[in-house]
């Protein structure tokens, strides 16, 4: 039996303890910000390109930023 699937609950044990809220730094809600303003450049950009290479591009951007502020913002309801 191959132990691939315990090295990936470890790995997200790491993202999770990475991502976990300090409350000195408010890491979690910095990352909430970023995340949001990536996804607001990406929409930007998409409204301005006339490029099929940069319109593609910029779905691409937009979505991985949509994923990353999804997980985040559960991230934080978890807390």
């Amino acid at each position: 039996m191959m132990r691939l699937f315990e090295r990936r609950d470890a790995a997200e044990e790491d993202i999770y303890k990475r991502l976990s809220y300090d409350p000195c730094a408010d890491t979690l809600l910095d990352e909430i910000a970023q995340a949001r303003q990536d996804l607001e450049d990406a929409y930007m950009n998409f409204q301005n390109a006339s490029d099929p290479d940069l319109i593609d591009s910029y779905i691409y951007s937009g979505n991985a930023a949509w994923m990353r502020y999804r997980f985040l913002l559960r991230q934080a309801k978890i807390i």
